[in-house]
């Protein structure tokens, strides 16, 4: 029988020290008592000094059979009947309640934002001074150095693999700037998971940033490739790889330090979201960053689009956007903003996704390079003197392009007339064929 099992009866306290100590008293010892029964005597001694609040039942039932007690008797004396294993959850649960009651009064302790955003900077040392009483317990002593510019903390904690020991350095106070309210943006939409702190992405630009801003404030940065098996191995250096082999096919790389304290800093940031963009002073650089990662420009309809389906967070982002005169609707996936000028003006100089930048770029002043898929379109136009949307696909092998022609032809790369359209290559068009 698995011990947490067990059946234990608790009884009246007089009676339990009354028949442990008749047991002793019959056999001379405690030792004799024990070795009958097959217990330490230690344990009987507990048993009738009341060490233990209750008696397992099989127990119980080898006194009855060395007439110490009888059943009738027992009944009498009986306060309650349990399995072992509700005990064991019952004080389990009382120690969770217990430490999660004093973290919870630790965390009550942790400044409000107000008091850790000064002039120019985030006073982290000053967080950090409530906040590391939750990382110092019994099973991970924590020791400080503090040096001039940042601190070095070190502690065990434990992992899948056993306690492993930490040794991090974290930032006195950074630097809260335009580089920095931009990085938050681009984390909020990009962090990396669990104790690690940094950014997941594939494009280079944004890559070379989130490194480059780790080792600003005193990170040890690490790059792990995430990649499907089906896919080649990108031209980007990497410390190590994964290689996947699920639904999910594609690729990113996950530039981090392995800091969780740094990451639970920039949680509670995340938590302090409304207090954190109203105490900003540049709103547009923390968008530009958060649609670096999470923004696609929508060139169909000439809208911009922040994904998002944290209700918490929409609303949030909604009433700031709202604020800077760039939100327009929700779709039940993005945050739409049809202001080009606005955006243009605002957020885009601040973005640094080349990609996304380009695709701004066509949008708002027509100039940029066309996706491949629309390049494509005007190199057929090219050979031909006009074409139909069908002919078009048609030549390219593909079901339809109406999308591409729509675009192409709203910011004027073709021509359409008649009907059923056709469509010919405008100078714009073929002077962009050329660059």
């Amino acid at each position: 029988m698995n011990s947490n099992n067990m059946v234990m009866i608790k009884l009246e306290s007089d009676f339990q020290r009354s028949i442990f100590q008749k047991l002793i008293e019959k056999y001379g010892s405690s030792i004799k008592a024990g070795k009958k029964l097959n217990l330490i005597a230690s344990s009987i001694r507990g048993y009738k000094n009341l060490y233990f609040d209750s008696v397992p039942k099989r127990l119980l039932n080898q006194l009855i059979k060395l007439k110490i007690t009888n059943k009738i008797e027992l009944d009498k004396k009986t306060l309650a009947t349990f399995e072992k294993s509700e005990k064991v959850n019952e004080i389990l649960t009382k120690g969770r309640d217990k430490r999660n009651e004093q973290f919870n009064k630790m965390r009550s302790d942790i400044p409000l934002l107000k008091y850790i955003v000064k002039d120019n900077y985030l006073d982290f040392k000053e967080w950090f001074n409530k906040y590391k009483c939750l990382v110092d317990s019994n099973f991970r002593k924590l020791n400080i150095e503090e040096r001039k510019k940042y601190i070095v903390a070190k502690y065990n904690n434990f992992t899948r693999n056993g306690f492993k020991h930490f040794e991090v350095k974290l930032p006195s106070k950074i630097l809260f700037d335009d580089e920095f309210t931009y990085f938050f943006g681009l984390w909020c939409g990009d962090r990396t998971g669990g104790k690690r702190f940094g950014v997941c992405n594939q494009n280079i630009d944004i890559i070379e940033f989130v490194e480059k801003f780790l080792k600003k404030n005193y990170q040890n940065v690490e790059k792990i490739l995430y990649i499907h098996k089906t896919l080649p191995i990108p031209n980007i250096a990497y410390d190590k790889i994964f290689v996947a082999n699920n639904d999910i096919k594609g690729w990113v790389l996950s530039v981090h330090s392995n800091n969780g304290i740094l990451s639970s800093f920039f949680h509670y940031l995340q938590a302090n979201l409304e207090e954190f963009l109203f105490l900003n002073k540049n709103n547009y650089a923390f968008f530009a960053g958060l649609f670096d990662a999470e923004g696609n420009v929508s060139l169909y309809n000439k809208s911009f689009r922040w994904a998002c389906k944290n209700e918490k967070l929409i609303k949030i982002y909604t009433n700031f956007l709202k604020k800077l005169d760039i939100y327009d609707s929700y779709d039940g996936q993005c945050l739409i903003s049809y202001n080009k000028k606005k955006f243009y003006q605002k957020i885009l100089p601040f973005m640094r996704h080349k990609e996304k930048i380009n695709l701004v770029n066509i949008m708002c002043s027509g100039n940029g390079n066309l996706p491949r898929s629309h390049i494509d379109v005007l190199k057929y136009l090219k050979n031909s003197d006009s074409a139909t949307s069908k002919e078009i696909a048609k030549g390219l092998k593909k079901n339809k392009v109406y999308s591409e022609l729509k675009i192409l032809s709203d910011f004027g790369f073709v021509f359409r007339k008649g009907y059923p359209y056709r469509f010919t290559l405008t100078l714009k068009g073929l002077k962009s064929l050329e660059t």
